[in-house]
């Protein structure tokens, strides 16, 4: 009986691991579609590329920020 019970815990920390495991990977997933977002930036480029997290117009030519679409894990790939 002993050995039984061994066999029915060792089952249940395979199974409490597996399922633990595929529960951080789902969040990982989650935490990765969150990363892409969108800045604003002048449709001129009067501050060389500068881009802003808000909508606004340019502080340089008062034209009104484009919204552009960033994926952050893109720019940080070769770091």
């Amino acid at each position: 009986m002993n050995k039984m019970k061994r066999v029915i815990m060792v089952l249940a920390v395979v199974a409490f691991t597996s399922f633990s495991l595929q529960s951080c990977k789902e969040k990982k997933e989650e935490i990765k579609t969150e990363l892409a977002t969108a800045v604003y930036q002048c449709p001129m480029d009067c501050e060389e590329g500068k881009s802003y997290t808000e909508a606004g117009t340019c502080p340089v030519c008062k034209m009104a920020l484009v919204e552009k679409e960033v994926d952050l894990e893109e720019n940080h790939e070769g770091h």
